[in-house]
């Protein structure tokens, strides 16, 4: 029986040989595989950095053009602002000059007939006092003559 122990041994160590040439041949195939795997991987990773950095310089164009847009919209919003406060101004100075003018002609018509008319009391006032002035006139004029002799 040694001549087929030997055998089966041989033959075992055959397969054993046989399987790990076949490991050897699939172990090879995987790192082809993995090192495919990682090139490739490094190729779409460079690949992905190319097209975010594209990306990223296209939206600051545009981010750049919508600021431009939006400033000088804002410096026309101020003017248009700025003319909008100057015409309201312009109204409210026109508004009040007219309303103080319109209180002056009112004050002025109310006095004009104040002027022209006397009332009773100043009328009797002014009577008195030329009366007592024309009576001291007299007087006057009379001692004035009587002291001269006429």
């Amino acid at each position: 029986m040694g001549a087929a122990e030997d055998a089966i041994r041989e033959e075992l160590i055959g397969a054993v040989l046989g399987e790990l040439s076949l490991l050897r041949r699939d172990v090879k195939q995987l790192s082809e595989l993995l090192e495919a795997s990682g090139k490739q991987f490094k190729d779409d990773g460079e690949l992905t950095l190319l097209r975010f950095t594209a990306r990223y310089e296209q939206f600051l164009r545009e981010f750049s053009g919508s600021t431009a847009d939006v400033l000088a919209k804002a410096t026309s919003f101020d003017e248009a602002r700025d003319q909008l406060l100057g015409e309201i101004s312009l109204r409210h100075y026109d508004e009040a000059n007219g309303r103080s003018r319109e209180l002056l002609r009112d004050v002025l018509r109310e006095e004009r007939p104040r002027a022209g008319r006397v009332g009773r009391t100043e009328l009797v006032i002014w009577s008195v006092c030329t009366a007592i002035g024309t009576a001291m006139l007299v007087i006057g004029a009379v001692t004035v003559l009587h002291h001269f002799g006429i």
